[in-house]
């Protein structure tokens, strides 16, 4: 009876074993293979395997390993590999003499491309070292990035100040600090300013948060140029801005000028005469200061600025 009853049970097992590794098999957590088992013969055999979706993981990782050896920068693909294991980014290699390494002198210097590390570098993502800026990319493509960051860091040019931030941190520095004037500009309308000659400089503050610095200097036998310049990388192109400047004398008397905003992530240095395009304020356009001993005198502007918007743009 007992040696029936171990049979009976020996028999019982394989169909309980196939169900639980069946089940086991189909109840795996994400990231895990998925295995199909066919029947017949000696157990299972696989005969199919599908991968979950992607999963991001975090790394920490010596940087050496995703910079060229011979350029220092990091590799970009098509990246290659020597015989004796020596790597390279495609463009080092294409300076090289007959395109052989230049370490492996026995004749087997030659390349071959290295899918493994190209998967790694295409694969590696890091975020934009610049404060604020929350944006992932390929790690290859984090200096052109930097370029044109909105939030890459503008230097404070003012006498003895080193002061370096993001443009919306430097305007509220130089408004507080160095008591620069502070004006909010809405696009497409028009704002109106008393501006001191004695003045240098204004901040303009656009309505989606991205700073602009009015400068003004003497401008020879007229009483002042004027000019503005955008707070960002100098690499930044979008989006266009264009500036339109006047000054209004009597009721048909008017200088006028329409500029495309250029860059500086060191407004303070930029001199209005220095700029392709500045308007020029003869001093017969000159009012007095409203609160002054008369001497003082003020340019009366009249400013609008617009974007560009990607269409119009493309059309330009």
């Amino acid at each position: 009876m007992q040696g029936a009853a171990v049979e009976g049970r020996s028999r019982a097992s394989p169909d309980k074993a196939d169900k639980s590794s069946k089940k086991a098999r189909q109840d795996l957590p994400e990231g895990h293979v998925r295995q199909e088992a066919a029947r017949g013969g000696d157990g299972g055999a696989i005969v199919g395997a599908a991968y979950s979706p992607r999963v991001e993981l975090a790394v920490m990782i010596d940087k050496k390993v995703l910079h060229c050896p011979l350029c220092t920068l990091p590799f970009k693909p098509p990246v290659v590999q020597g015989k004796a294991g020596h790597l390279a980014c495609g463009g080092c290699v294409a300076q090289l003499p007959f395109g052989q390494c230049t370490v492996c002198v026995d004749g087997g210097g030659f390349f071959d491309p290295c899918p493994a590390l190209d998967a790694v570098v295409s694969s590696t993502r890091t975020g934009c070292p610049n404060a604020g800026c929350k944006l992932y990319m390929t790690y290859h493509e984090v200096a052109e990035h930097q370029k044109a960051c909105p939030q890459a860091p503008c230097h404070c040019t003012e006498p003895g100040c080193g002061y370096v931030s993001a443009p919306q941190a430097l305007a509220g520095h130089l408004n507080t600090v160095h008591s620069v004037p502070f004006l909010a500009v809405q696009y497409g309308k028009v704002s109106q300013l008393q501006l001191p000659v004695s003045t240098p400089r204004v901040v303009l503050l656009g309505d989606d948060n991205r700073v602009f610095l009015l400068i003004m200097g003497v401008l020879g036998a007229a009483a002042a140029a004027v000019s503005v310049v955008c707070a960002r990388a100098r690499a930044a192109t979008r989006p266009r801005i264009t500036c339109k400047m006047w000054i209004n004398c009597g009721k048909e008397d008017m200088v006028l000028v329409v500029m495309h905003i250029r860059s500086s992530s060191s407004p303070g240095a930029v001199a209005a005469i220095d700029e392709p395009t500045f308007l020029p304020v003869p001093r017969i356009y000159l009012v007095p200061a409203a609160a002054g001993d008369g001497a003082s005198m003020e340019v009366p502007l009249h400013i609008r600025m617009d974007k560009i918007s990607p269409w119009s743009d493309a059309l330009a």
